[in-house]
């Protein structure tokens, strides 16, 4: 589960409303859902989140509280199929197998200290730890790691060709793309999801093509995808293969 189980509250369905800090709140009568405060949506709305195996209910100020309760209510059958048609969970275990660039990785763990390392050749992934409690946050580590020099490598690739500079590429755990870009002071500072690091070569280099095209054409306009096509030239590929398989990589550390 995500860490923000952590902050698990429970409440009767009685008519007090929850404090602003009581936020996000998950549901007492089920666990798969999580209410999200925002002052900025106009409407209750669902939003499925694969890497938490939850769904978000987006309550537009805590007046409205009670009517997101009640439409996650009726939304609930449409809620069990969202959720039970995910891809099934990659858990960060000893012994488990995760993607890494497109193939299945077993997930190894000996015990005491060491740097964790990648076997391509063999398809292992070992991550040395004291104890298992700390084991998934290392393997979460070495993911971002890898990611890091494989996106910062083909982000500065195709900002080259066209002419632009990326002063930073971040890594983050973004649920809702896979990644973004700005330019400040002529300078492109560009965000990706590590788990690009769990697709194929190609479907990275694809995304990192896509947000240095955001360099030069800062929409989604014919122009921008004609640049899109110019630095990659398999985007429609890349782009159908992420509409199938996205699911599969926010499978990747979910707990079973």
């Amino acid at each position: 589960m995500s860490e923000v189980l952590s902050k698990l509250s429970h409440m009767s369905s009685g008519h007090a409303l929850p404090d602003k800090t009581q936020f996000p709140l998950i549901d007492s009568a089920d666990p798969r859902v999580l209410y999200v405060l925002s002052d900025r949506a106009r409407r209750v709305s669902l939003k499925v989140k694969p890497a938490d195996r939850q769904v978000h209910v987006v309550v537009p100020g805590l007046r409205s509280f009670a009517q997101a309760q009640r439409f996650a209510r009726e939304q609930r059958d449409w809620i069990d199929v969202q959720l039970e048609g995910l891809p099934a969970p990659m858990p960060f275990v000893p012994g488990g197998n995760i993607l890494f660039q497109g193939d299945r990785f077993q997930l190894v763990n000996p015990p005491g200290k060491g740097r964790a390392k990648v076997d391509r050749s063999g398809r292992r992934i070992t991550v040395p730890s004291p104890d298992r409690e700390s084991f998934p946050g290392r393997v979460r580590r070495l993911l971002i790691r890898e990611a890091r020099a494989e996106l910062e490598a083909a982000t500065h690739h195709y900002a080259a060709q066209l002419g632009k500079r990326v002063g930073k590429v971040s890594v983050r755990d973004q649920s809702s793309r896979w990644g973004s870009a700005i330019t400040r002071r002529g300078e492109g500072q560009i965000s990706y999801s590590w788990r690009l690091i769990c697709a194929p070569p190609d479907i990275l280099e694809y995304v990192c093509a896509h947000e240095c095209a955001h360099l030069v054409e800062p929409n989604h306009s014919p122009a921008f995808w004609a640049v899109c096509e110019r630095l990659f030239p398999d985007t429609p590929m890349a782009k159908r293969w992420l509409g199938r398989h996205g699911g599969e990589l926010h499978a990747v550390g979910a707990d079973a």
